[in-house]
């Protein structure tokens, strides 16, 4: 086998190289490091802009997220409890009257089955109304009641001309949550 000579000079380029070789690898990772600060600053850069250009409305976003947060609150109100049952009816047969609308009949029908959702399960608690009433003195308490205490929908309706009121035959639902 023969020696290698090795000479000083080329031991201290092989030296030099691989600590070259070595900072040039350091010096990537560096500036890979600096590349996602600097996006990082950019984005941080962009949010101070965002909140500079929007803390002069903060107090309308309050006022807003508050107002939101009410309303959010009276619609869950709407929704009919199981045990709510007589109190809907009387909440129609006492409004009805405001409106000098004659409830004759007011038959519920079984649940059916409605929809699932993030605020829970829901069922259609259909009811078949009977009234006599002017069209106007109704068109009001269709209105109220759209815009009332409860979640209502009018699946069907009949109105039967019968000087000097008309008779309505009418299935409206309300939405009731299940527990």
């Amino acid at each position: 086998m023969r020696k290698l000579k090795l000479d000083k000079n080329i031991i201290l380029i092989i030296a030099a190289s691989a600590i070259l070789l070595v900072e040039i690898f350091l010096l990537i990772l560096e500036v890979g490091a600096i590349s996602g600060i600097n996006k990082k600053i950019s984005k941080t850069k962009q949010d101070l802009i965002t909140i500079e250009r929007e803390w002069p409305n903060k107090e309308n976003y309050v006022k807003k997220s508050d107002s939101l947060k009410k309303e959010i609150a009276d619609m869950r109100e709407k929704f009919i409890l199981p045990q709510q049952d007589s109190a809907l009816f009387s909440y129609i047969s006492s409004e009805s009257k405001n409106f000098s609308v004659q409830i004759k009949a007011l038959k519920p029908q079984p649940l059916q089955d409605y929809a699932a959702s993030k605020l829970g399960k829901f069922k259609y608690l259909p009811i078949t109304v009977n009234a006599a009433s002017s069209f106007h003195n109704f068109a009001q308490f269709m209105d109220f009641l759209q815009d009332g205490k409860y979640f209502f929908d009018v699946l069907e309706m009949r109105i039967i001309s019968d000087s000097p009121y008309h008779l309505i035959e009418m299935v409206i639902c309300g939405l009731v949550k299940e527990k």
